[in-house]
């Protein structure tokens, strides 16, 4: 009988309600009437409020790394938000590109969901074929949370300043050497770009993570190395390793005493390493503007905040035009900068 209702529930007003509960016994009115929102809904084509079941939290990376630690913590605060479970499932793999094209490829209700860096900004450039279009089947959502990148040196070297070892890479071209946490990696391309701005020439040594590269420096297997501030932290402890600047825009508030590599003279040498957000294209706006505005809200808490600041990371936050304007802006810098350096990966 419900069914009946619901045939034309948007044209009935207070007469028509009157009429049919004189055709319907009392209890069958009042069951039909206050499911009426619920079916009227339905008939529309509505959608439940968003989240109504577990989301999917993909990072495309293995478990236990920082940004797989990142993406778990913003995942509990999530949860405690929304009242439904977000799963944070590794899918490494393929430099990231495994995991990042299932979202791509995944339906876009807002139910899987990609955990990124700038790695996402990179690979389009460093490789002839993508199993995805990343401008065209992703879209930016939010961005989590930025860190920059602190340029180190075995402290045996002798080189207290980046001009310092400007320098002595100038008077050694080739001998001095750098250690990247691999091919193509965000660590790689800076040192490409340094090497452009400085006019210097430098022996590229990749390895396959930071804590490789903060250990080939306190052994004095390499000269120089650039790394994210808990690998750089580690190598300062040792009293083996010496930071003289940092990829950030302004001084960091766990390494204050680090100029920036502005600050020493590398005009335009500016790069944060970044999380954010991405869901499939087509996601309906209001959900991507939901999970927005829910993760800005957590990031923004003062115990998350102080959790980051631990691991040397600031909150983010902000809207998805904020992150996809800052993006499209990384987007652009990697792709001159490997053109620039002709860096391929395959």
């Amino acid at each position: 009988m419900c069914e009946a209702l619901l045939s034309f529930s948007p044209h009935i007003g207070g007469i028509a309600a009157q009429e049919l509960s004189v055709k319907l016994n009392r209890r069958q009115a009042t069951l039909c009437l206050t499911s009426l929102p619920l079916l009227a809904q339905q008939a529309l084509g509505a959608e439940p409020e968003y989240p109504n079941r577990p989301v999917r939290l993909v990072v495309p990376y293995g478990a236990g790394g920082g940004i797989d630690a990142a993406a778990r913590r913003l995942a509990r605060e999530l949860e405690t938000m929304w009242g439904q479970s977000v799963v944070v499932d590794n899918k490494g793999g393929g430099d990231s590109i495994i995991g990042t094209a299932e979202v791509a490829h995944a339906k876009p209700d807002g139910y899987t969901i990609l955990a990124q860096i700038a790695t996402i900004a990179q690979n389009p450039h460093l490789r002839a074929k993508m199993p995805f279009d990343t401008l065209a089947d992703l879209t930016p959502v939010v961005r989590v949370s930025t860190e920059p990148l602190y340029f180190a040196v075995t402290k045996s070297l002798g080189a207290n300043t980046i001009g310092e070892f400007i320098e002595l890479a100038r008077r050694k071209p080739g001998k001095l050497s750098f250690g990247s946490y691999g091919n193509g990696s965000t660590s790689h391309l800076l040192l490409t770009a340094l090497q452009k701005k400085a006019k210097v020439e430098i022996l590229h040594v990749p390895y396959k993570s930071t804590a490789l590269v903060v250990q080939g420096l306190m052994t004095g297997e390499i000269d120089s190395g650039l790394m994210p501030y808990t690998t750089t932290r580690i190598g300062l402890d040792s009293g083996k390793v010496l930071a003289i600047g940092s990829t950030g825009a302004t001084r960091s508030t766990v390494l204050p005493q680090v100029p920036t590599l502005e600050e020493a003279g590398l005009d335009g040498f500016t790069r944060d390493q970044w999380m954010g957000l991405f869901a499939p294209a087509k996601t309906p706006r209001s959900i991507v503007d939901k999970i927005a505005r829910d993760v800005t809200t957590a990031v923004s808490k003062p115990e998350y905040a102080a959790w980051l600041k631990g691991f040397g990371v600031t909150p983010a936050g902000g809207t998805p035009n904020m992150f996809d304007m800052y993006f499209r802006q990384d987007y652009e810098y990697y792709r001159d900068l490997i053109k620039a350096a002709n860096v391929r990966l395959d």
